[in-house]
């Protein structure tokens, strides 16, 4: 049994919905398998064997496996394809990657065969369709109200199927007997045990509880690696965490400050980023490069000239902040220590972040902290997660710390950030600062309808410019993930070329853990007690 964190959470509702973006961790991937799965520069192919652009970028032929079978023994069809496809075109709530917006007709060309043809060319439609759960028709089609629905015995084509035990604290998902790829599958169950707080887990993976774990673990190699020759980590680059302040803040005048690109620039040069590393997160993580917050494996997208352009609002210059909120009219006129609105009101902010986000809490206490330092009061407020994040889609929230998505080119993170269709109540939280840019849709959009790379690299040069001018979010650091992971009970983890590890997190937003999850072999127990005989006797 192979024991996995791929979720903090306060109490399991058995939800396998995968629609809704409270479901149990384990609904995609383990019960809901994909089309394929984009990996870097690879693709995994699962459920599909191909998937073709059409040339003129308005269609897309899906070729799907034959002999796939969902776990209740119903085969595997276009027909399930082709429903599911419809389901987000004609029900848009169930539409979690706007992938339905981008659909004009379906047809079934042969036993294993879909086209699509989109309302519109998008030359990184292939994205899109790789975030698509394929549902079985025979079952979905006889559910009224889906979005309500929990699902509690899933039908689906994953290894994972058979809910062996499921409670409010412990949930063991087992091999699916049907699953086409069974031969290869040599992980009996995956057992998903409840953890409250990062703290919690960080207890829990040194007293080795856990094969498979991403957490942030401060002084890693003390309070983790050193505890058993079979623990073992890597950190991974990974997407920025940045600041997002409320643009439609409900206080009208607070909003007006907010929306002032003077204060945005102070609140970005106030904060000692090298510092904030150091302490909040025990020097793992990397300083922002972009003002706009592209990470930095996309510096070769980004002219030199337009990376330096704005680099000094993202760097500790806290007399030039103070000169900022002056000219902003952010002062202190009461005398108290702390500046105030223009019109003389107290200031007060807030940064929300969640409970349990243990490098989060760490780095809002002490981006706070900076704050105080130039004048403004903020203090930092950590909230369940739920609440977090409706007060975000809400816009009930001063300032929250955040982290993006990351894609194989900057379109993603800058999409999901920054193009003002994902500030709905229903959107995730990331665009959710509701700034408002038409050029910036329109430049998004434009992306979309080219496959030449020069052309490619002009938009985004364009977009990380007006983004980085306006300072729309505040860039703090690049996260590093931490995979955790044990060789006591499992071999099989991925390895580069360079013998450095490779394992995906295994976080629910991470599809090559299933890539992995594959490759993983039990360790022989009689074998593993004699090789670690052998290290004692070594010493």
């Amino acid at each position: 049994m192979l024991t996995i964190m791929p979720e903090l959470s306060n109490g399991f509702v058995r939800n396998y919905n995968p629609f809704r973006t409270d479901s149990i961790a384990t609904t995609k991937d383990f019960i809901y398998e994909y089309l394929y799965i984009l990996e870097d520069e690879d693709i995994h192919y699962r459920l599909a064997k191909k998937c073709k652009l059409d040339s003129d970028l308005k269609g897309v032929t899906l070729t799907l496996r034959d002999g796939i079978k969902w776990s209740d023994g119903s085969p595997f069809t276009a027909d399930d394809v082709m429903y599911s496809l419809q389901l987000l075109k004609d029900e848009p709530k169930l539409d979690y990657d706007s992938l339905g917006d981008w659909i004009s007709t379906i047809e079934k060309r042969g036993q294993n065969e879909v086209y699509v043809s989109l309302t519109r060319p998008n030359a990184q439609i292939a994205q899109k369709f790789a975030s698509l759960v394929v549902v079985p028709k025979h079952h979905w089609k006889t559910i009224n109200n889906k979005l309500d629905y929990t699902n509690p015995n899933p039908i689906g084509t994953g290894p994972f199927t058979n809910i062996k035990a499921f409670s409010s604290n412990n949930i063991v998902q087992c091999r699916n007997a049907l699953y086409w790829q069974i031969n290869e599958l040599e992980v009996d169950c995956i057992r998903y045990p409840m953890v409250r707080t990062n703290d919690e887990l960080i207890s829990r993976l040194s007293s080795g509880e856990f094969d498979w774990a991403s957490a942030f673990i401060p002084d890693i190699d003390r309070n983790y690696a050193s505890y058993s020759p079979n623990y073992h980590y890597f950190h991974q680059p990974s997407t920025v965490v940045s600041l997002m302040l409320n643009f439609a803040h409900p206080n009208e005048e607070v909003r007006n400050v907010i929306k002032d690109v003077r204060f945005r620039r102070a609140v970005s040069m106030g904060l000692e980023r090298d510092l904030l590393i150091d302490v909040a997160l025990f020097g793992q993580g990397q300083k922002a490069s972009f003002a706009s917050g592209l990470e930095a494996k996309f510096d070769n997208w980004i002219s030199d000239a337009s990376a330096e352009q704005h680099l000094y609002y993202i760097r500790y210059h806290p007399e030039a902040a103070m000169r900022l909120l002056d000219e902003a009219g952010v002062k202190d006129k009461n005398g108290d220590g702390f500046r105030d609105l223009p019109s003389g009101e107290p200031f007060h902010l807030s940064i929300i972040a969640p409970v349990g986000w243990s490098d989060f809490t760490s780095a809002s206490n002490i981006t706070s902290e900076m704050l105080r330092n130039i004048g403004l009061d903020v203090r930092a407020i950590p909230l369940p997660f739920p609440v977090y994040i409706d007060r975000i889609t809400n816009g009930n929230y001063d300032i929250a710390i955040t982290n993006y998505f990351s894609g194989i080119t900057p379109h993603l993170y800058l999409d999901s950030t920054f193009n003002s269709k994902y500030q709905t109540e229903t959107s995730p939280r990331f665009a959710q600062h509701k700034y408002h840019d038409e050029e910036v849709n329109q430049l998004l959009d434009a992306f979309l309808l080219t496959t030449d790379k020069k052309e490619q690299i002009k938009i985004i040069n364009k977009l990380h410019l007006i983004i980085a001018d306006q300072q729309v979010t505040v860039p703090l650091y690049y996260k590093l993930n931490t995979v955790e992971f044990t060789t006591s009970r499992f071999a099989g983890w991925r390895m580069k070329k360079n013998g450095k590890p490779n394992v995906p997190p295994i976080w629910y937003t991470e599809r090559a853990r299933l890539i992995q999850l594959l490759e993983l072999t039990p360790v022989d127990p009689i074998i593993f007690r004699d090789q670690l005989s052998r290290k004692f006797n070594a010493f």
